[in-house]
């Protein structure tokens, strides 16, 4: 995974008990919110953003997945998740990124690499280790993923699971679409799952500011006992967490890297305030990277 402004999300303690909220109470708190009777039947709706919840979506952390995945695991989760859906009254919005090279062709390049690296870890680890999994640093989604969740998806034909996707060329596009096609459930609404940080702020459309309710797309859970937990994030938390004004928040967001100056572009910067070291996860690399940049700024 390369180092980018989303992965600024990895420095909050976001699994904790006091962060977690089940999906149940969530729904509750919006219907009095409403002022809606509690015997009323309203479905209420949910967006996940497909690419930047892979991992969740897969169903767990399988001993299989290095093999391209046993599908059985996958339908029976989408199928917990249907029964889930169906006793809370919620339909969940699978949205799939069509636009063409989300973050420039250069960029999507870089991440082919870094992607190739990854595969060639875990080729590694199996050499050396033959009884033991690679470490979850190292899960890759299966080629065939999103395709054979479509197909699960169309297959089951259910009204709690519908698909959507966005289309076009140029930066944002996905992210302003999935805001716009948001507006038509209005107070329905529970909010979006990603790891997109662009979610977390607001869109102006039409002399509009449409901002949508977000939650971790990597603290998306649920529980053998159908029970569906998920944590918000809010823009104020990542102010509070690194004591940083707007123009300095703004200032680490673009120097972690984003759709117009990309991690390609700022890799020599980054290795030069890390000081060459060598850590041995990407996630301690990310939280080192933003705590170096935080002192910088």
């Amino acid at each position: 995974m390369v180092i980018g402004v989303n992965n600024i999300l990895d420095c909050l303690e976001l699994n904790t008990p006091s962060k977690k909220r089940d999906i149940e109470e969530i729904i509750r708190n919006q219907r009095q919110n409403n002022n809606e009777n509690s015997s009323s039947i309203q479905l209420y709706h949910l967006i996940i953003d497909v690419d930047t919840t892979l991992e969740r979506l897969y169903g767990g952390f399988y001993p299989d997945w290095l093999a391209g995945g046993e599908w059985s695991h996958l339908y029976s989760y989408i199928l917990s998740l249907l029964r889930t859906c169906q006793e809370l009254s919620l339909c969940l919005i699978f949205c799939f990124d069509g636009t063409l090279y989300r973050y420039g062709q250069s960029q999507w390049y870089y991440e082919q690499i870094q992607q190739r690296k990854k595969v060639n870890q875990i080729f590694k680890h199996l050499k050396q280790n033959k009884s033991g999994l690679p470490r979850r640093h190292l899960w890759l989604s299966p080629p065939a993923f999103q395709l054979c969740l479509r197909t699960i998806l169309r297959e089951i034909n259910s009204s709690y699971l519908i698909m959507y996707q966005t289309w076009g060329y140029g930066q944002c596009q996905h992210q302003e679409q999935v805001k716009i096609y948001a507006r038509q459930y209005d107070q329905s609404l529970i909010g979006i799952v990603s790891s997109d940080i662009e979610f977390l702020f607001s869109t102006k459309i039409n002399n509009k500011n449409i901002l949508l309710k977000y939650f971790s797309s990597k603290n998306l859970k649920l529980s053998l006992k159908g029970k569906l937990t998920l944590v918000e994030i809010k823009l104020n938390q990542l102010k509070d967490k690194f004591s940083l004004d707007n123009k300095q928040f703004s200032l680490l967001l673009t120097l972690l890297g984003n759709h117009i100056i990309s991690d390609s572009d700022l890799i020599h910067f980054h290795n030069d305030i890390l000081h060459n070291r060598d850590i041995a996860t990407p996630l301690s690399k990310r939280t080192l990277l933003v705590s170096f940049i935080q002192v910088f700024i």
